[in-house]
């Protein structure tokens, strides 16, 4: 015998065999999750799902921006959008909270329909579940609720009404077993916890329901039926608006069409399909908004930023036109020589060179300002950006004015905010770094100018002192004039495109509530989801036990780790005797031991008397029930059978027969007592038992003693069959001493109950002692099992224990 000798290719008839042995737990499972499935089907909240779609336009089409002579800064303004950041914008708190407060969706509205589960589900937590099939009343509402924003709301708290005439209703809140939360909607926070006050009344439509701490009305609609909740329970609730930003925030779905379009689609679901349209269609109008208002804000920004100029340079020009025109009368000087205009000429051009580097400086130096401000007041304006050439500064300062604005409107507490605050402060110091490097790289070049300035000034510090004014007050009042028409060209653009401007992106395709589909719940797919699980967790279930099973289960396995034929199989009793052939002749049990000594007297063709040892690996195999019946169906076919109590260490076939264990085998093999005073008669016709005796302390020693040999010696003389009861083989020893006189060992193997080790264990023991004439015997087969595997036909089986329920409504069916 090998140790792999069982592992053989598999046997997919026994595979599906052993599926069908759980036959009744497919069948419950199947009727319990297709139940569940259709229970859910039935009463789960209907959710529907609709979805936009944005384009992100990549050109700029900014006048201001295309015009080369203009200051290119506002290229950042309308420039190449990331589209990226427009995702995460229109995912982000501020926006959302925006359209949440413009739809005034403070005031949810449900109702569902009074059945019996409602009933049962209605007063437990379960309420809020899907559990109860709720509807939300958005666009046929019978009611409106109005609150009063001065005044904190309990929030979150279900608000029932009950229409009692066209006049009035009641209305009462249900204990939540926890405290309460206040909101207040003109701060948008939440006020504090308080424990919970009942609201319990009658009111008319239009009046305040202000009592304690409510105060809201209720009003009625063109809807308006007061047998609505006759069959229907209506209720309603009071949201904290950033919370429930925060769920539209993680339902709402946005991502790119694809990877080369620039078409962003927003999805979300909701309970009502017309509610979610509307929700995407205000989403979609404020996300232009904002866009549309930004680049307002710009071109504002910058008018305004001009005219603070203009009033500058005006008064300038005004005052050095009249100062040239005054010294030259003065002087009678009209013009200034050859060389004297050229070089006043290149002074002119490093003078409006510096003018326009300053501007950029004051610009940065704003701008550095704003940024340093920024990081204690979140509300700060940016400045006008004018004249940033840097595409890296133009890019990362448009996301990070963005990313400001929302930080500046986010909630003060929560993680969101902690992020967000957290990118702000790392944009903000990388923006401030480039800057600085701007900054520094403009005063080098004003250094550098101012040089060439102070050079060409000691040349002109040799003209004529009457020119030299002249020249001087001339160029004054050209350099403010040009800066002076310069800034009221751009005033006019800048005016022209505020009034022009149009935003950056376009509504594609609108949602539209055309049909309503409902997404969930998935009724095909969740009784296919419940089929398929009913087949797969007994499935699992299955292989897992055999996966842990470490018991002998199968005949064929057991058949092959022996190598050995199998004598009989002894069917499971359900009897509490273990003398089942001598009080229960007829059964199935009696039956399985006839055929077990049908095969052993098949067999044996010696004509001899035998000695028969029954022996199994373990205590609970059963070796002492099959040594009981084997003896009694050899003894009812009419030989004389005496059976052997051979277990000395722990005796129990005496218990089985009521016999008296006083004296027996150790008593004769200790030579206290002769065979004929130990022998007892039993109530089996010839059969015959001698019980262990006493317990003795050395039971090894006895049996390796002579007088075992002529003790069995004897009883050849006086039985046709000795069947021995031994010790299990594969605890003592004394099983192995006793084989030596027996004619035919018999090895018994309890199925689903033998463990398997210890049964491979057993096998090498009898293998290592040269004991390999033996059988084995199956006990314990469930006969309602072996039919399926092995073609059993249980009607011939008239005594069979099928159980009370089973045996009344047979007998009521023979009545």
């Amino acid at each position: 015998m090998k140790d792999d000798d069982f592992k053989q290719s598999i046997n997919y008839k026994k595979v599906v065999q052993r599926f069908l042995n759980f036959k009744k737990l497919y069948i419950i499972s199947v009727i319990l999750l297709l139940g569940l499935a259709y229970l859910y089907n039935r009463t789960a909240t209907v959710l529907f799902s609709n979805s936009t779609t944005i384009l992100i336009t990549e050109k700029d089409n900014n006048p201001l921006a295309a015009s080369k002579d203009f200051m290119s800064g506002m290229a950042f303004l309308s420039g190449n959008n990331n589209i990226d950041n427009e995702i995460e914008i229109l995912k982000s708190f501020t926006i959302l909270k925006e359209t949440v407060q413009r739809m005034d969706l403070k005031t949810t509205i449900h109702s569902y329909e009074r059945s019996i589960i409602s009933k049962i589900l209605g007063n437990t937590r379960f309420e809020k579940t899907n559990l109860i099939k709720k509807h939300e009343e958005y666009e046929y509402s019978p009611i409106r609720i109005v609150v009063n924003p001065t005044k904190d709301q309990i929030t979150d708290l279900s608000y029932y009404v009950e229409f009692i005439d066209d006049n009035s209703f009641r209305i009462h809140t249900k204990d939540p077993n926890k405290p309460v939360f206040r909101f207040n909607y003109i701060d948008d926070k939440v006020a504090g916890s308080e424990p919970y006050t009942p609201l319990n009344g009658i009111f008319n439509f239009g009046s305040t329901i202000n009592e304690d701490k409510y105060d809201f009305q209720i009003l009625k609609t063109e809807y308006f039926d007061k047998s609505f909740t006759s069959n229907k329970v209506l209720y309603f609730e009071l949201h904290n608006t950033n919370q429930l930003t925060f769920e539209y925030q993680s339902s709402l779905a946005v991502e790119q069409t694809s990877q080369t379009s620039s078409i962003i689609k927003l999805s979300l679901r909701g309970t009502n399909y017309y509610r979610v349209t509307d929700f995407l269609n205000n989403l979609a109008q404020v996300f232009l908004e904002r866009n549309l208002e930004k680049k307002n804000n710009a071109a504002a920004s910058t008018v305004s930023f001009i005219d603070a100029q203009i009033t500058q340079f005006k008064d300038s020009v005004a005052r050095n036109e009249a100062e040239v025109d005054e010294f030259r009368t003065s002087k009678g000087l009209m013009d200034l020589s050859f060389q004297g205009q050229q070089i006043f000429s290149k002074l002119e051009d490093l003078e409006t060179e510096k003018a326009t580097l300053e501007e950029q400086r004051t610009i940065y130096v704003n701008l550095r300002d704003y940024l340093i401000r920024i990081k204690n007041d979140p509300r700060v304006n940016a400045p006008p950006a004018r004249d940033i050439t840097d595409p890296l500064l133009i890019s990362r300062l448009r996301a990070f004015t963005d990313k400001a604005l929302e930080l500046a409107t986010a909630p003060e507490m929560g993680d969101y905010r902690k992020k967000l605050e957290s990118n702000v402060e790392n944009d903000r110091a990388q923006i401030l770094e480039l800057v600085n490097n701007s900054l520094s790289n403009i005063n080098e070049s004003l250094d550098r100018l101012q040089y060439r300035i102070q050079r060409l000034g000691n040349q002109i510090s040799t003209m004529p002192k009457t020119e030299l004014k002249l020249k001087g007050i001339e160029r004054k009042f050209e350099l403010n004039n040009a800066i002076y028409t310069f800034l009221l060209q751009k005033r006019a653009e800048a005016q022209i495109t505020k009034a022009s401007s149009m935003p950056d992106y376009e509504v594609v395709e609108p949602a539209r509530a055309l049909a309503e589909y409902p997404v969930s719940p998935r009724k095909k797919l969740n009784l296919l989801l419940a089929l398929f699980l009913a087949f797969l967790l007994p499935t699992l279930f299955i292989l897992i036990e055999d996966f842990f099973n470490n018991r002998l289960s199968d005949m064929d396995e057991i058949e092959a780790m022996a190598g050995k034929p199998i004598l009989g199989k002894i069917f499971r009793s359900f009897r509490k005797t273990s003398l089942v052939v001598a009080q229960r002749p007829k059964s199935s049990v009696s039956e399985s031991f006839r055929s077990v000594r049908t095969n052993f007297q098949f067999f044996d063709h010696s004509g001899k008397k035998q000695v028969v040892l029954l022996t199994s690996s373990a205590s609970g195999d059963g070796k002492t029930f099959c040594s009981i019946n084997f003896a009694s169906v050899l003894a009812l076919n009419g030989h004389r059978t005496v059976l052997l109590e051979f277990d000395l260490r722990r005796p129990k076939v005496h218990q089985e027969f009521g016999a008296s264990n006083m004296i027996g085998i150790s008593s004769f093999l200790i030579d206290k007592a002769v065979i004929e005073d130990i022998i007892l008669p039993t109530e089996v016709e010839n059969l015959d038992l001698i019980s262990a005796g006493p317990a003795a302390p050395n039971p090894a020693e006895l049996i390796a003693s002579e007088r075992t040999g002529e003790f069995l010696e004897t009883l050849k003389e006086m039985y046709d069959y000795i069947v021995i009861d031994s010790a299990p083989v594969g605890i003592v020893s004394e099983t192995f001493l006793l084989m030596k006189h027996s004619d035919v060992n018999i090895f018994v193997v309890r199925l689903d109950y033998t463990i398997r080790d210890a049964f491979r264990n057993a096998l090498k023991g009898l293998a290592n002692n040269g004991f390999n004439n033996f059988n084995l015997l199956l006990n314990d087969l469930n006969i309602r099992k072996a039919s399926y595997k092995y073609g059993y036909d249980t009607k011939y089986y008239t005594e069979e224990n099928h159980g009370f329920l089973r045996r009344l409504f047979k007998r009521k069916k023979k009545d």
